[in-house]
């Protein structure tokens, strides 16, 4: 179930394997969060092998950094193999220090890396980004384009014996002795395994996932720059996060930047000052001639940054791939490996690692009190904030209001047809926020999100919105 790298990878691996995989996606391949990333493949995840070693230890830190290379390579002999043109390039991972603290954390991690037997080098005040003081390189990393590498993958995956249906969306799972999914146009599945390669799990099984997966949302833009930049894909050590990387695209070499993460629901109130924020970065580096795209992306993560990749219980061949904090081009790709592994062997290599059943509560214990404690408050928060008047809405504007004392959500749209909504999200019960830069209603609380119309996007929730009113705007004045 799902469309994006982790479920086509998957079904690649399983066909290869001599299996007939059906994969099931709601929209298209790669609508959701793989097709709004930037393209990362590394083992560089940020500030990552100081934290592991000091949680779990250094064999277990090195497993991590075993497991993310072989996904690193599997994807570049994917490449190579089926001849897939996704502008795949080798460069170098960097991870840089603009502050005096973050320059500690890098020398950290630095060392962590070293004594895990990773290479990696170290560069005092970096020309780039502008005002670095120092630089951690990981090579031999790699950047591509995920759609076009994931709809290449999916032909192969076809031509060896998989079946693919998007446009399929799955309502409903019933876990017995033969499983079965149940889709919104009537089509029954019925499956030795399913693999739940939703981002969000679909099936929660006996793991409460909304205590352990945190919804955080970042954003992106593409600019052609005025002045040149140096090869690598660059990440910050340090908030706001930025991350950095080139992307050719018709012989134009372009800037990607990205950042301004933040838990969904939860961001600045205009939300267009994400953007402008990293527009404002862009041009501090580079410069900017021009914004040619923007998109965001929705993520989750664990409290101890290991994703959750395999069965959600024991014995179970329900399995899932969750908690990828923002790389999910390594973390997916190594999902679809493992547990097409598991599927085929009947076992799976690093699967302790990234078991649900580590002791990630106890070793990241504030990040888990925090995630599970804070979407109560909102919970309550959001019961206790007031709500706005109806009059002096603006097209592409949205509001929360009483209407027909009941809260409720407004939109307005270009052509003044107004939707009001339900706005109690259909996971718990949170009142959802408008997001004006994207025009959704996102829960502050599990990151649940709703299209203006009421549809379901992403997050943990399964069914779509209450519709109180449709109409036109100067109907709704008058009543």
């Amino acid at each position: 179930m799902g469309g994006g790298i982790t479920g086509v990878t998957c079904a690649y691996c399983l066909a290869k394997g001599g299996m007939r995989p059906v994969l099931i996606e709601a929209e298209t391949l790669c609508a959701g969060s793989t097709g709004n990333t930037t393209g990362k493949v590394t083992i560089q995840h940020g500030v990552i092998y100081k934290n592991l070693t000091g949680k779990y230890g250094r064999d277990a830190a090195r497993l991590f950094a075993e497991s993310q290379a072989e996904a690193v390579e599997f994807v570049a002999e994917r490449v190579k193999e089926h001849a897939i043109q996704c502008q795949f390039q080798r460069n170098t991972a960097i991870l840089f220090a603009a502050s005096p603290g973050e320059r500690e954390v890098v020398e950290a991690e630095y060392k962590a890396a070293a004594e895990l037997g990773i290479h990696a080098e170290l560069a005092e005040n970096p020309d780039f980004p502008p005002g670095s003081l120092l630089a951690l390189g990981y090579g031999h990393q790699a950047v591509f384009h995920p759609v076009r590498y994931v709809g290449a993958l999916a032909a192969a995956a076809v031509a060896l014996g998989a079946e693919i249906y998007c446009g399929t969306k799955a309502e409903r799972l019933e876990n017995g002795e033969a499983k079965s999914v149940f889709c919104e146009n009537g089509v029954r599945i019925r499956a030795k395994h399913i693999v739940m390669a939703t981002q969000y799990p679909f099936y929660d099984g006996p793991n409460l996932f909304f205590t352990r997966l945190y919804a955080k949302r970042a954003y992106a833009i593409a600019v052609k720059a005025e002045n040149d930049w140096p090869e690598g894909a660059y990440i910050s050590a340090g908030d706001p996060v930025r991350s950095v990387r080139s992307h050719t695209e018709n012989g134009e070499r372009l800037l990607i930047v990205a950042g301004e993460s933040h838990p969904t629901g939860r961001g600045e109130a205009d939300m267009e000052k994400h953007y402008a924020a990293l527009e404002e970065y862009a041009g501090r580096i580079a410069g900017v001639g021009k914004v040619l795209a923007r998109w965001s992306a929705q993520d989750y993560e664990t409290p101890d940054q290991i994703p959750y990749i395999g069965r959600i219980s024991e014995n179970s061949d329900i399995y899932v791939a969750s908690g990828f904090g923002k790389w999910g081009m390594s973390s997916g790709t190594l999902s679809g490996m493992l547990i097409s592994e598991w599927i085929l062997e009947g076992k799976c290599r690093f699967q302790e690692l990234y078991s649900r059943n580590r002791s990630d509560y106890i070793s990241s214990l504030g990040k888990t009190l925090s995630g599970v404690f804070v979407p109560v408050g909102e919970l309550i928060l959001s019961k206790l904030e007031g709500t706005e008047s109806i009059v002096g809405l603006r097209r592409g504007e949205g509001r929360v209001v009483n209407f027909r004392g009941r809260k409720a959500g407004v939109y307005r749209d270009d052509n003044d047809d107004v939707t009001i909504l339900d706005i109690s999200c259909t996971h718990m019960g949170t009142e959802l926020n408008f997001n004006s830069a994207e025009k959704t209603w996102d829960c502050p609380a599990h990151g649940g999100r709703f299209d203006t119309s009421g549809k379901l996007l992403e997050g943990p929730p399964k069914h779509d919105l209450k519709v109180y009113y449709r109409g036109k705007f100067s109907d709704l004045a008058i009543k």
